[in-house]
């Protein structure tokens, strides 16, 4: 049909084209980081057959060395034999034959022994010669163990170079793009920066634990400041509330240290407004003013300390605020008894025989009471005071008033 029309092929590079255009069309359709990553792959099952191969290489090399060893120790038995030969056991001696026949005996002994020595020295040039052989073909081994661990090592680069490629995006920034291989051992591993935040975050996990006790310790020491402050604050307003009370009443006698007589006692009785029970405590009180103040003889009824006047007071009204203990307890048990069993009062309402508690020291005793004083009335209060001034009668004194108990209540 073409010779009838003559037709002809002007271009001759139709076909060429089109297989250009289909192949860059098929090249198109793979990345750079795809070709990276197949190729760390083919890299990387490279390497594991050289690796495996190097391990046929190690079974030889060490097969060669069992070998040399066996020619070793089969050199050494013939060595000892030839020294065995060499001395021969004192048993072969001592006969008493001819010259002639000892002449021909040591002949042919001497013969043997050359026959024996060129035999072993042959033996040994055959092992020598072994054991030359395994040699080389163990130094040949390891030189082919030792090029193919090189080339497993370059495959293995190559594929984590391929890998560090393939895995890397492009952001723009040239330092973070390029922060690969060579740099980033400049940039990370011989940067000052990078072992100074390794520093301090170590520092900073090993003095977390001390910092965190530090701040447990402050808490709890905060905790007790808080709650001393809440103890002392209603204490304070309890000795603020006794002096508000006391500031009603104008006493006429302000201190009294020497015995009182009984019309003085009475006198004062009258003055105050009372049960028979609150005036039998305040009447014995106001009897022993003047007594010496000794707590060692604190029983006697004729000397006392702070407690022991007020627990004979009380005893004195029909009252036991030992509450079965049969003698005097200290201020600080009386006041803990008193007020467990409810007998201490809220209000400043004092009334005459109220016992007044003072406290507030440090001295391990129940809320750091350490005195306790007898209300009378009026203001005024007896108590067994010190050793210098004995059994007074004065002014009820309100600095470190922490408690105020009425064993009739």
């Amino acid at each position: 049909m073409f010779k009838s029309s003559n037709a002809v092929f002007k271009d001759k590079n139709c076909f060429v084209d089109d297989m250009k255009r289909f192949v860059c069309d098929e090249a198109a359709r793979f990345t750079t980081s795809g070709n990276e990553a197949a190729s760390a792959s083919i890299d990387e099952a490279f390497e594991r057959g050289v690796r495996f191969s190097v391990e046929k290489n190690k079974r030889a090399i060490k097969a060669q060395k069992q070998v040399i060893k066996e020619l070793n120790t089969e050199k050494k038995e013939l060595l000892k034999t030839d020294i065995e030969s060499i001395h021969p056991s004192e048993g072969e001696g001592g006969s008493t034959d001819s010259s002639s026949s000892s002449n021909t005996s040591e002949k042919d002994s001497k013969e043997k022994k050359e026959s024996s020595s060129n035999q072993r020295s042959e033996k040994e040039k055959e092992i020598d010669s072994k054991k030359e052989a395994v040699k080389k073909e163990k130094s040949k081994e390891a030189k082919k163990a030792g090029a193919k661990v090189a080339v497993a090592n370059l495959l293995k680069a190559k594929a984590e170079m391929s890998n560090d490629l393939s895995g890397e995006k492009v952001t723009g920034d040239a330092m973070k793009d390029g922060n690969t291989g060579m740099m980033k051992i400049l940039t990370y591993y011989l940067n000052p920066m990078t072992y100074m935040r390794k520093l301090v975050a170590y520092l900073g996990a090993v003095i977390a634990p001390y910092i965190l006790a530090f701040m447990a310790i402050a808490a709890v020491v905060m905790i007790i400041v808080m709650f001393i402050f809440s103890i002392l604050q209603p204490l304070q307003e309890i000795g603020n509330a006794i002096t508000n009370f006391l500031s009603m009443f104008t006493a006429t006698e302000e201190y009294v240290d020497e015995g009182m007589s009984q019309t003085k006692i009475d006198e004062i009785l009258a003055g105050i407004s009372a049960d028979d029970t609150q005036k039998a405590a305040v009447s014995y009180a106001l009897s022993k003013v003047g007594c010496d103040y000794d707590p060692y003889d604190r029983m006697s009824g004729t000397s006392f300390d702070c407690s022991s006047l007020a627990y004979y007071a009380w005893e004195a009204a029909g009252v036991d605020i030992s509450f079965g203990m049969g003698y005097p307890p200290s201020a600080a048990e009386e006041a803990k008894m008193l007020e467990q069993f409810g007998y201490s009062i809220g209000t400043m309402d004092l009334q005459p025989g109220d016992l007044v508690f003072y406290g507030g020291n440090g001295n391990g005793r129940y809320m750091g009471i350490y005195h306790v004083a007898i209300y009378i009335g009026n203001g005024m209060a007896v108590e067994a005071l010190n050793e210098s001034s004995g059994v007074v009668y004065q002014r009820l004194r309100t600095q470190n008033a922490i408690m105020v108990c009425r064993p009739n209540r």
